[in-house]
């Protein structure tokens, strides 16, 4: 795939049993190992990532493929530098499809607190469940906890179903903007119909804002 933000395969090679696939070198580590050191990340930061991933989705979609596992386990920085670039990697659960096969794929698949609604009731998916998981990475990022988080598989599931998430504790929000938020209520529309295209999501406030570099908004991190 030739996008900055994607991981690039660079050759394989195959022996009897295995597949084995070269990518490019990525040092920088995961998105989540950072989020847990920082706790959580300033606004205008996560927009940039949210930005920089959103485009590659674009990328991705514009040439018929679903992720199918967006997280931020499988988003890598290239360098340990704080600015460097993001790459989504890991394309194990990807598929290719054509515009008319939209809701083909039923197979259950994923990272279960990033799987969006339509996975779990089996209805058949497609571009909207990258969208979904985005929601979620977003709302990780700006608070550094995830939105479905339960005790149980089964409550997890029904809280994904239901799209049952709060923007609490409130001083884990403090100081976010509405934009944000409304980003992450957009994405996270139970109805896979009334998701934005990544193309529409790159152009919300809460994403568009963040070329203006304008000043960190620090009042949302952690206590």
């Amino acid at each position: 795939m030739g996008h900055q933000n994607i991981l690039t395969l660079v050759d394989y090679f195959e022996t009897m049993n295995n597949l084995y696939l070269v990518t490019d070198l990525a040092l920088g580590g995961e998105l989540f190992d950072r989020i847990c050191r920082k706790g959580s990340y300033y606004e205008s930061d996560a927009a940039d990532l949210i930005r920089a991933t959103l485009s590659a989705v674009a990328y991705l979609h514009d040439h018929g493929i679903v992720h199918r596992d967006l997280k931020p386990e499988n988003l890598l920085f290239r360098t340990p530098e704080d600015n460097a670039d993001l790459l989504i990697a890991d394309f194990g659960l990807s598929r290719i499809m054509d515009e008319e096969q939209f809701h083909v794929l039923t197979t259950t698949c994923g990272t279960p607190g990033y799987m969006a609604p339509e996975i779990f009731k089996k209805t058949g998916h497609g571009k909207p469940v990258d969208i979904w998981a985005l929601g979620v990475i977003t709302y990780f990022l700006l608070c550094g906890y995830t939105p479905f988080d339960r005790d149980s598989d089964f409550e997890e599931m029904q809280a994904i179903l239901k799209a049952e998430y709060d923007f609490r504790p409130s001083e884990y929000w403090r100081g976010v903007s509405e934009d944000a938020k409304d980003f992450v209520r957009r994405c996270l529309t139970v109805d896979a119909t009334k998701r934005p295209t990544a193309h529409e999501a790159l152009q919300h406030a809460f994403v568009a804002g963040s070329l203006s570099g304008g000043e960190k908004n620090e009042n949302n991190l952690l206590p």
